[in-house]
């Protein structure tokens, strides 16, 4: 009896010795399985403020984005709009304000973006809103540059040809737009958009200028194609 009872013992210290050991394995897998995640996210080339939100509530200013316009200089002028294509408010309003600014010029912003990956397909898209509709004045351009300002890819963005294009889920006039490139040995990009005048004969030079030129821009977004 003695012995049988012994073995019992035995048999029943090593079943709890297996059951407890398969939980801790499925705890150290759970544990290791978050920071790979949050290090595979962290390796993409981000854009900041991309929704534009923190320009807005700065009054048209903001660490992440570069202004490329001189109002004072009659060359455009650049600052924030309460209108936005999701989320909270903010977005870009890029215009012209006088008769006698020079419509050649071409105001927009710009943004430094690193961690990109080299020889890679990526696609950069935004919400391009011109409520002046297919007789608009008014073009963008936006694309990508490296650092010492070669133009990689760039493509042009008009109110007449975006109509079907996904719109904003706030302000419905938000179109998206968007060009694919490959980054080639660069790890760092800087994506712009600039709006052009395209026929200076459709501004009236005795109206409202920044109403007749003026275009939005939001929710600028890099991704892998």
């Amino acid at each position: 009896m003695r012995k049988v009872y012994l073995s019992l013992v035995i048999s029943g210290v090593l079943v709890g010795c297996a059951s407890t050991s398969e939980p801790e394995a499925t705890a150290s897998t759970a544990t290791t399985s978050a920071p790979a995640a949050t290090s595979t996210s962290s390796a993409l080339g981000l854009i900041q403020d991309n929704q534009l939100t923190e320009f807005r509530s700065n009054n048209g200013k903001s660490d992440a984005w570069q202004k490329l316009a001189d109002k004072s200089n009659g060359k455009g002028d650049v600052g924030s709009s309460k209108d936005t294509a999701f989320g909270d408010e903010g977005s870009a309003r890029i215009r012209f304000v006088s008769e006698n600014d020079d419509f050649t010029a071409t105001p927009g912003l710009s943004q430094e973006v690193s961690n990109i990956e080299p020889n890679t397909d990526y696609i950069l898209s935004l919400y391009y809103y011109d409520k002046k509709g297919p007789t608009s004045p008014s073009e963008l351009e936006f694309g990508v540059k490296s650092k010492d300002g070669k133009t990689i890819k760039s493509t042009m963005a008009h109110a007449k040809d975006v109509a079907m294009n996904p719109q904003g889920a706030v302000k419905k006039g938000f179109k998206q737009v968007s060009v694919a490139f490959n980054s080639g040995s660069n790890t760092t990009l800087d994506i712009y958009a600039l709006m052009h005048i395209t026929d200076t004969s459709g501004i009236n030079l005795d109206g409202d200028i920044g109403k007749q030129t003026e275009v939005r821009i939001d929710e600028f977004k890099l991704t892998k194609s």
